[in-house]
């Protein structure tokens, strides 16, 4: 079938020009105007016929797409090359990729958030480019928005709707300014690359503070009053907002894009991210200057969000270098100007002014953080702070985590959720970490009820760990942040007070005196001090002390004084073995009775299960003890004699976790008559439960492989005994192969279900691991 509008005819009635930044869709409406035809009309006979997409007023602001034989076709019918119309509609090449439906050439509509904003071009300079009085769309440009010589503002154009389309011009002939600042910002849109990025920075700022409706503000209301535009009265505040601002927008600009005012801020901020915009306050002086309103700067100072907010916590980490270049113009999402299509909807519904959409339950992010909130206001009413840590929980609630988030991106928080959080607490989101404002809210405490801390003096009635927090702070207070010199002051120290601080001292004798008296008290009642960590006594860390202690006297040469002191408290209080032995054995001699020694074959009578246990476990390695361990064993009746007794002795179960010495001491015996430990997990040695405990050792063996990649503790003392005690293979393979090998070496006929599985393993010994392949290298002495 012959295409029937190919070859087409490179001869058009007319000639139309397109203009620069024009959209697609825009010429085509245009050239379908001069052909009298609608769009849909015109793109049917290029494409043929089955074209759809194209609907009311909406289709204006959109896009259309189009293949290369449409373009080609149309480039013909307007009578101007296709590289001319490449170069001045930015959109003409879009749709090359565009796939053909069917035989015929694609054309593909696009419209709202899918293309970029277009605008209504000046209807004076479209007459005299086109020659006719049309209208013509261009897409949303900073260099053409304002038409300098007939002083007119091209508002952006909104669709609604698929039938209400919002879109207009603004005169600017009462408001001169405006052209004025436009002609200030077009030489710096030509020299700095990053102009129209500081632009789109500024334009938030801007439109946060029209937002804002602050009762100081007379420019901006004296300048609507002279907007000319043929628009309803009602939406002209809305429309004309971009328009109104942009003098102070370009004012800012100018700021914003200069490199010395980023220098600036971060003299300002010392290189620390800032708190509020107090912190940067050459900044806000300029700024009050170039836009004209001397109450500015008091007007920012306390702002701790906002787009300017976001701007100079960006610079800073810019300064860091932790951030790149780009990220400096990277406007969040919740600081953007809100879109005038949305607020001119809410005037058209009767809906107050900035008020939110008309909906009936609030999402769910909402619902979130009016959660979080009302949590956060509880614990600041019962704290009096929000220092809560990451993983605190408040009422049930992750509370730390939940401020975490917000800390994290507090830059892209919306104003009012930041500013909710400052009414609870103005230090919520303080530029440092959660645990320096508890331990500071700690020195607060202290300060209210004890009056100001005396840094010159040593800060004399804080406890000693506050007392070193506190020098701490005074001898780096110049590196501070600004807002944590300004708490420091409500502790009483001053850039005075923190240059004559001296620090929290500690006389050591005295505070050695006071261990000493309580050691002998613990003595007194317990004989000895063999001590835990977290021993207290009478209140007083007696455990972390003695423990202090004992490493003082390891580090030195000889003995000290100290040392000889705690000596005649206890002869063992620091014993080269670990103390967890000795606590044992004070414990055994407890319950054995002071004066009651232990009678060989007793069994352990009248000692109970933990206690016997661990005596056994001596009993067992009696001979790899310290010469000391055994002087004091034998105190309680254990000898060499006791302790051989002992271990040929049959094993009587307490009830208690068996000691590993003990196990490995009846694996010992057993391996040393059968000369493996492949038992069953019934087999007993002596009365010990030999098979389950080898069972279990393998099973902690098993576990602690799979969490690090270092051998199992026990692992080679077992090892020893049998280096197959733990095999890589099926348990129940090792336990046959022992069977046969005790049959073999005996003599003994094997039974048949033993010589068919020797036979199958020497059939399948290729898929067998090497240490079988060993294993069953060694069976082949025995006639099988």
């Amino acid at each position: 079938m012959t295409d029937p509008f190919s070859p087409w005819p490179a001869i058009g009635v007319v000639r139309l020009a397109p203009l620069a930044g024009e959209t697609t869709l825009s010429f085509v409406n245009r050239l379908a105007a001069r052909y009298n035809v609608t769009v849909t009309g015109l793109l049917s006979a290029m494409a043929g016929p089955g074209v759809r997409g194209v609907w009311g007023k909406g289709c204006l602001v959109g896009e259309v797409f189009l293949a290369s034989a449409v373009r080609r076709r149309l480039a013909s019918l307007c009578q101007v090359p296709e590289s001319h119309l490449s170069r001045a509609l930015s959109s003409w090449d879009e749709g090359a990729d565009a796939e053909a439906n069917g035989d015929q050439p694609n054309v593909r509509f696009a419209s709202g958030s899918t293309v970029p904003a277009v605008m209504l071009g000046c209807r004076l300079c479209t007459a005299a480019r086109t020659g006719a009085l049309c209208s013509a769309r261009l897409y949303s440009d900073l260099r053409s928005r304002i038409c300098i010589k007939h002083q007119c503002w091209s508002l952006d154009s909104l669709a609604l709707d698929r039938v209400t389309l919002v879109e207009g011009q603004v005169s600017l002939a009462e408001v001169p300014e405006v052209i004025r600042a436009h002609q200030r910002l077009l030489p710096l849109l030509r020299r700095r690359g990053s102009c129209e990025n500081a632009f789109a920075v500024a334009q938030a700022v801007v439109a946060s503070w029209w937002d804002a409706h602050w009762r100081d503000e007379v420019l901006w209301p004296a300048r609507l009053g002279h907007v000319r535009a043929d628009l309803p009265e009602s939406e002209i505040p809305v429309l004309a907002r971009d328009m109104v601002t942009y003098p102070e927008a370009v004012a800012v600009t100018t700021v914003l894009c200069d490199r010395l005012w980023r220098q600036r801020v971060l003299e300002d901020t010392h290189g620390q991210m800032p708190h509020t915009l107090a912190e940067v306050p050459r900044l806000l002086t300029e700024l009050a200057h170039r836009l004209d309103r001397p109450w500015l700067a008091k007007q920012l100072a306390t702002s701790s969000a906002g787009a300017l907010f976001a701007w100079v916590r960006a610079c800073v980490r810019q300064g860091r270098g932790t951030v790149p270049e780009e990220d400096v113009w990277a406007v969040p999402v919740a600081h953007r100007p809100r879109g005038l299509a949305a607020q001119v909807r809410e005037l058209r519904l009767k809906q107050p002014f900035g008020s939110a959409p008309a909906a009936g339950r609030p999402s769910l992010a909402e619902q979130a953080y009016q959660v979080g909130l009302a949590h956060a206001r509880s614990y600041a009413v019962r704290h009096g702070h929000l220092a809560v840590p990451k993983y605190g929980r408040h009422e049930g609630f992750a509370l730390g985590t939940w401020l975490a988030n917000q800390r994290t991106g507090v830059a892209a928080l919306p104003v009012d959720r930041a500013r909710a959080l400052h009414r609870i607490d103005p230090w919520w989101n303080g530029p440092w970490p959660v645990s320096w404002r508890r331990t500071y809210h700690r020195a607060l405490e202290h300060v209210r009820k004890h009056g100001p801390v005396d840094a010159t003096a040593g800060f004399p009635g804080t406890s000693l760990a506050l007392g070193e927090w506190l020098h701490e702070q005074c001898s780096r207070y110049d590196d501070l942040h600004v807002g944590q010199q300004r708490l420091l002051a409500d502790l009483g120290i001053r850039p005075a007070h923190a240059r004559s601080a001296h620090p929290r001292r500690k006389s050591l004798a005295q505070a050695f005196a006071v261990g000493l008296d309580c050691a002998r008290a613990f003595a007194a009642v317990h004989g000895h001090l063999a001590t835990s960590k977290s021993t207290r006594h009478d209140g007083f860390p007696l455990g972390q002390w003695l423990m202090s202690q004992r490493n003082r006297a390891r580090m030195a040469e000889m003995e000290t004084d100290r040392s000889r002191a705690l000596s005649s408290i206890d002869p063992w209080w620091n014993p080269p073995w670990p103390m967890a032995w000795q606590r044992a054995y004070h414990h055994a001699r407890k319950q054995c009775g002071s004066h009651q020694l232990l009678v060989p074959g007793d069994d352990f009578a009248g000692v109970g299960a933990s206690a016997a246990s661990w005596l056994y476990a001596q009993c067992a390695l009696f001979e790899e003890l310290h010469p000391r361990q055994q002087d004091l064993l034998r105190k309680i009746g254990i000898t060499g004699e006791t302790a051989q007794a002992r271990r040929t002795a049959r094993y009587r179960p307490t009830g208690a976790r068996i000691d590993f010495a003990v196990g490995l001491a009846h694996a010992r015996d057993y391996a040393g008559v059968h000369g493996h430990l492949a038992l069953p997990h019934p087999v007993q040695h002596n009365g010990f439960p030999l098979g389950r405990w080898l069972a279990s050792k393998r099973g902690a063996a098993g576990a602690h492989a799979r969490r690090s990649p270092d051998p199992w503790p026990g692992m080679q003392a077992l090892a020893a005994l049998d280096p197959w005690w733990f095999p890589p293979w099926a348990f129940v393979w090792q336990r046959d192969y022992h069977r046969l090998r005790l049959l073999l070496t005996a003599g003994l006929e094997p039974p048949p279900e033993l010589g068919s599985w020797f036979s199958e393993q020497l059939a399948h010994r290729h898929a067998l691991l090497p240490g079988q392949q060993r294993l069953l290298q060694e069976l082949r002495i025995f006639p099988v």
